[in-house]
């Protein structure tokens, strides 16, 4: 070798050794090298909020799995569904999850099978089942499980076709917004045994006071699965970190559906039971108890609604 290629090869070692910035890149782009590794090995490396992360993860997709090989759908590998669910994350992650699904409950030849109960309607009853009920303290497990879910949901609904998206009303004012939306407000209040006014500060803050509304959905309700929803942007918080995504939302033929739909949603749901209990008369027992239901991803939710309810005119309680 001669000198000057001798000395190209001592100058690229000493780049890498010196530059971790390359080496980090080097390493995600090199996914071959981290394969050769055993699975325990890579397992460890993970810290343990990441590894009950991917735990959570796995088991959703091993029942989404199901879901499809009891439908006769055995068009997907592990990796290739959860890069279907789960696109955002790391490859190196989905990679190891993957493979760990392959080796704990591996796809064997599969057959076709009598089709007892479509994929969408087998994707609804797990809501059902006891290891999805919430807990009468919520906690940050209960979210992550809801939020896998949907993901579940959401692939287990993704071939349904999406009915055309409803003409939505939008409202001039504020004045506007309260003068057509306070008789159904009261209406759905009476119903639930809430304030509300916390019906209009969530129909406010969720749709800017009906200046943004999609689909007529005042109330930020999304599909969870059930047919007909509209792909709209959307802003989440995420273990302390504001993520933008696109989820599917429900659509109404109007706004007034759309907060009487509000009702039906929470009266059918467990996780707001303390809310619905909490009492008209303690409005502040209410926003803290629908915090805690995690009706959305934002800490300040609740702040937000008393908020918008101190300028909203007394003549909203009666």
């Amino acid at each position: 070798m001669n000198d000057f290629n001798r000395g190209i090869m001592a100058s690229s070692r000493a780049a890498n050794k010196n530059s971790p910035m390359l080496e980090k890149f080097m390493d995600e782009l090199s996914t071959q090298s981290k394969l050769d590794v055993p699975l325990e090995d890579r397992l460890s490396s993970v810290s343990d909020s990441e590894r009950s992360t991917l735990m959570q993860l796995a088991k959703l997709v091993r029942i989404s799995m199901r879901l499809r090989e009891a439908t006769n759908d055995n068009s997907m590998t592990y990796l290739q569904l959860i890069n279907k669910m789960y696109g955002s994350f790391p490859l190196s992650k989905r990679t190891l999850v993957a493979e760990l699904l392959d080796q704990t409950s591996p796809l064997s030849p599969r057959q076709a099978k009598p089709q007892q109960q479509s994929r969408q309607d087998m994707a609804l009853s797990m809501y059902d089942k006891p290891e999805f009920n919430i807990s009468s303290e919520p906690t940050a497990a209960d979210s992550q499980t809801d939020d896998t879910l949907d993901s579940v949901l959401a692939d287990a609904f993704s071939d349904t076709a999406p009915t055309p998206a409803q003409r939505a009303k939008t409202y001039e004012s504020k004045a506007a917004f309260l003068k057509a939306l306070t008789p159904v407000a009261r209406e759905v209040a009476a119903e639930l045994g809430v304030s509300p006014k916390i019906i209009l500060a969530q129909a406010a803050l969720e749709s800017g006071w009906g200046s943004a509304v999609k689909g007529n959905n005042l109330m930020g309700i999304k599909s969870h699965g059930l047919a007909g929803g509209l792909d709209v942007a959307t802003t989440e918080i995420i273990n302390g970190k504001t993520v933008k995504l696109t989820d599917k939302f429900r659509q109404y033929n109007s706004p007034e559906d759309s907060i009487r739909g509000y009702g039906s949603f929470l009266k059918s749901n467990k996780r707001y039971r303390h809310f619905l209990a909490a009492g008209a008369s303690n409005e502040d027992a209410q926003l803290t108890a629908l915090q805690q239901s995690r009706y959305a991803t934002d800490p300040k939710y609740a702040q937000k609604l008393k908020a918008i309810m101190k300028g909203l005119p007394d003549e909203a309680d009666t």
